[in-house]
C-alpha cells in the first residue's frame, strides 16, 4: 500500500485493553470504521502528511465511542503509537491531553492537532 504503516483495528483494541484490562469488550465494528476512515482518507483523499494522519487517529477513535470507557486515552495512545511505528517519537504532554479532549468534543480540527503533534516532536528532539 505505502511506506506508511497503519494501525489495525486489533491493535487499537489491544491499546484499549492495555489501558483498561478489566473493561468490557469493544464494539469491533466501530473500531474498524474508525481505522478505515484513516486509511480511506490516505487512499482516496490524498492525505499523506503523517501528522495529519495521526490527528485523524485521534479524532476518529475519540469520537467513535467504540469502547465502554477510555476512548480518549485509547485515541491518544493510538496516535502516538502510529507515529512511533512510522519512526516519529512524540513526548507526552499536557498539550496533547488538552487537544485530545478537544478532539473528542469536536472543538478542534485535523490541522490544529497536527500542529500540536509537530510541536511535540520538536520538543522531543
Amino acid at each position: 500500500m505505502s511506506d506508511i504503516e497503519f494501525l489495525s483495528a486489533e491493535q487499537v483494541c489491544d491499546i484499549q485493553k492495555a489501558t483498561l484490562p478489566m473493561a468490557p469488550s469493544s464494539n469491533i465494528g466501530l473500531v474498524e470504521g474508525a481505522v478505515s476512515r484513516i486509511i480511506n482518507e490516505y487512499l482516496y483523499h490524498g492525505t499523506s502528511d503523517i501528522f495529519e494522519l495521526a490527528a485523524l487517529y485521534l479524532i476518529a477513535i475519540a469520537k467513535a465511542h467504540a469502547f465502554p470507557d477510555a476512548n480518549k486515552r485509547t485515541a491518544y495512545q493510538a496516535a502516538l503509537m502510529f507515529l512511533d511505528l512510522n519512526g516519529i517519537f512524540i513526548s507526552e504532554s499536557d498539550n496533547l491531553i488538552e487537544i485530545t479532549v478537544k478532539a473528542a468534543e469536536g472543538t478542534t480540527n485535523i490541522q490544529e492537532i497536527a500542529k500540536v503533534l509537530k510541536h511535540q516532536r520538536s520538543a522531543a528532539e
